[in-house]
């Protein structure tokens, strides 16, 4: 994973406090290909590992990439944006941290700190979500300055399409990979796959601010039923810790425990 990056470490005459502001439009598009997640093929022969360059599997996933998004999200009214008016294709994926492996082979990839990428405020609705998570409090980038859909009051909904995990498969350099909705929307860290006593898959994130949640997401499938879409029907959950040391899972469901219209949430999507 390609986390984030360090401007005024990656190109000369810049401190960490000015280099967001006074990089060029060449340097910041640099920046944007430098996130993001790589692959790449080793392979272990005697005297031990070395990459095998020019290998099929090579390649890079960056800030510019087309993803697909799927799941209960998908399509929503808060994930539509003017160059994506459908909410189902973003560019990119970004604060790639901790992941994890499916036992189908394919890789999960968290997306963490998003919120440092967006400038600037709203005066839609949207902005008391981008309150909840930072979102441009604190503005890392100046991808604002190159690429409006960084810019919050232009593209309002586009933070809402990141802090996801993402999906690929790496037997395929071709495959496009794929935002997860129903496995929630908060700063990740980690994807750790487990299969349940029946079969079915959990998947474990953190959200890795402060003071935050442990969420699972167990499929409501089994996994040897082969489907590919496993990852998007299923329940999330958060932990709740009793004093007593012991874990409660409370399921975030449309219509349950406070999740209703009467408090904001119309939809599993918005759940």
């Amino acid at each position: 994973n390609h986390e984030y990056t360090n401007g005024w470490l990656m190109f000369p005459g810049y401190s960490m406090k000015n280099a967001k502001d006074k990089a060029t439009e060449e340097e910041l598009r640099i920046e944007m290909e430098a996130h993001g997640f790589s692959l790449m093929e080793i392979k272990r022969d005697d005297p031990g590992w070395r990459q095998m360059l020019g290998s099929e599997f090579t390649r890079r996933v960056t800030a510019t990439t087309p993803v697909t998004i799927s799941g209960p999200a998908a399509g929503h009214a808060r994930m539509r944006t003017l160059h994506d008016p459908h909410g189902r294709k973003v560019l990119g994926t970004l604060a790639n941290c901790s992941g994890g492996v499916t036992p189908w082979g394919t890789i999960l990839v968290s997306e963490e700190n998003f919120d440092g990428y967006f400038y600037g405020r709203t005066q839609t609705a949207e902005q008391a979500s981008h309150d909840r998570y930072t979102v441009g409090k604190k503005t890392f980038y100046g991808w604002h300055r190159i690429d409006p859909r960084f810019y919050v009051a232009r593209e309002p909904n586009e933070p809402n399409r990141f802090g996801w995990v993402v999906e690929y498969d790496p037997y395929d350099p071709k495959s496009v990979p794929v935002k997860r909705t129903a496995l929630g929307r908060f700063k990740h860290e980690t994807a750790t796959c487990a299969l349940t006593r029946d079969g079915r898959l959990a998947v474990y994130s953190g959200d890795d601010d402060y003071n935050e949640y442990l969420y699972r997401f167990v499929s409501r499938d089994p996994v040897a039923s082969g489907k590919r879409d496993l990852l998007d029907h299923g329940e999330l959950q958060v932990a709740k810790f009793q004093d007593s040391g012991m874990l409660e899972w409370i399921p975030l469901v449309h219509g349950r425990h406070g999740l209703t219209a009467e408090n904001g949430f119309h939809s599993q999507a918005d759940v």
